[in-house]
This record gives structure tokens, sequence and C-alpha cells, in this order.
């Protein structure tokens, strides 16, 4: 069976992504927040975490390698959205946005990237932003520029993708059809926004693509 990581198993768009590969032939090894923890059920085992403690993270892929020699790919969904522009944005916010979005990422990449070199090569992804690349990211300056962190990393991380096999690529959605955000924005036309199983779908093609010269550091989906 596969081994599939996968950060922030229980979220809007981990918990339908955890239950596809877990019914697709994947044993899905899920983290979750220290207090939204789940029981383990066939194909799942969940791991309640805080991903910005580094030394509690590493401790724990350590704990996975140990339990489980091969690792297929990580995805890591884990980060968080606030509304905040030069004018008001106070350098803790900031923090706490480069925190949420990129040490959450970076605390899991350091350990996994490693396994997955030692063991044959796998994938990394991650989760995008689309303004980014387009749309107005004024109002949203702390957020986007934590996110503009992961970019960076995902084109560093591939420099060497081809001697040591793990490529990693940025998923960059519109906004997600998950319940949270349609109660933040009841008045949206949800018809535009990115579906949880498209983005779910584009990763599992992206796993069994084994070519590492047809894979794309970045993906959009909007």
């Amino acid at each position: 069976m596969k081994n599939l990581l996968i950060s922030g198993s229980l979220g809007g768009l981990g918990s339908p992504m955890t239950d596809y590969f877990s019914s697709n032939g994947y044993q899905v090894l899920g983290t979750t927040s220290l207090s939204n923890s789940s029981a383990n059920s066939k194909n799942i085992k969940y791991y309640p975490i805080n991903l910005m403690d580094e030394n509690a993270t590493h401790q724990l892929i350590k704990k996975l390698h140990k339990e489980n020699t091969h690792l297929d790919a990580a995805i890591l969904l884990v980060g968080g959205f606030a509304i905040n522009n030069l004018s008001n944005a106070k350098l803790s916010d900031y923090e706490h946005m480069i925190k949420l979005n990129f040490f959450t990422a970076i605390n899991i990449i350091n350990p996994v990237h490693k396994w997955l070199r030692e063991t044959g090569g796998g994938d990394i992804f991650l989760i995008g932003s689309r303004p980014l690349f387009e749309g107005s990211s004024s109002e949203i300056l702390p957020y986007t520029l934590s996110k503009s962190l992961l970019l960076q990393l995902t084109f560093s991380l591939n420099e060497s993708s081809t001697e040591n096999n793990v490529f990693t690529s940025l998923i960059v959605p519109g906004t997600i059809d998950t319940l949270v955000n349609r109660q933040q924005m009841p008045d949206a036309d949800f018809t535009q926004w990115t579906k949880p199983q498209d983005i779910t779908h584009e990763i599992h093609e992206s796993i069994k693509q084994k070519d590492i010269s047809l894979k794309k550091s970045v993906i959009k989906l909007y």
C-alpha cells in the first residue's frame, strides 16, 4: 500500500482529500491540530500536533519514518488567511501569517524531503494563492507575502529534483469551495470557486506521473 502524509487532514480541504485517498489504495498519515483529533479508521491514522513546533514536528516525522519505511508523497494543507493591508497590518500580523503558512510547511519539509531522497523519491504538494499571479494583493498583504515564501521554496527545492527524484508542486486554486468559506462569503458565486475534488484529482494525477520532466512546479486551478 502507498503511504501518503496529509497535514491538516481534518480541515475543509483535508477531510475530503483524506477520504478520497484512503479509499483509493493509500494509507493516509494525517496530522491534525491538538484540539481537533479523531479516531483512526481504515487506511487512516491521525497524529495531533502543533506544526509550528519544529522539534515536535521533526520527532513526529522520525516516528512515521520508523513505522513506515516508504513515503510516496506529502500534501501540506495547513494554513490560514487574514485581511490586512500596509496601513493597518502590524508586525505581529506578518509574523502570524508566516508562521501559519510557511513554518507549518518547512517544519515538515525539512525531514520529509530527506526521507523521500533516501527512499527513491516522491512528491511534495503545497497550497499557493491566486493573488501571487493575478488579482489584487494589497488588502491581504501579510497573507500574500507568506504564500510567496512557498512559491520561492517550491522553485528552490526543484533545482535538484532530477538528481534526487523529489518534486515539489505549488497548487494554486481560486477560492476553495469549503463550508467555512461559504459561511464567510454567503453572497459569493460558489460556481466560480475551486472544488476540493478538483484539487484532489490534480494531486492524484501528479503523483501517478513518474516522469519528473512532465511535472509542473506551479499548477493553477482557476
